[in-house]
């Protein structure tokens, strides 16, 4: 259940780095930039889904902590220290932010 989740928030980087890359592309071929420019609409779509999705939950904390690791990419290690809690608690909390995601 949390895999499929995890699953789904992890997309935004790739998300991320697939809109760069058409970015590149459509400045290195011009003649298909629209095609590109459809495609990183598409992909902004999806990746301010997965936004929609972390900010339905409601605790700002949980919120925080799902934006650091799937957002930005930070271990729960990294954001123990952002945070100022231990990582430990981090997992734990990480666990219950996920039970709050609907997908």
């Amino acid at each position: 259940m949390h895999s499929e989740k995890k699953r789904f928030l992890k997309r935004y980087l790739i998300l991320e780095a697939k809109i760069s890359r058409y970015r590149h592309m459509a400045f290195l071929d011009p003649r298909r930039k629209k095609n590109y420019e459809s495609l990183i609409l598409q992909a902004d779509i999806s990746r301010r889904e997965i936004e929609e999705k972390i900010y339905s939950v409601e605790d700002e904390l949980l919120i925080e902590l799902l934006f650091q690791k799937y957002i930005l990419g930070k271990t729960l290690e990294e954001i123990s220290g952002i945070l100022n809690y231990s990582k430990r608690h981090i997992e734990r909390l990480h666990i219950k932010a996920l039970e709050k995601i609907d997908v």
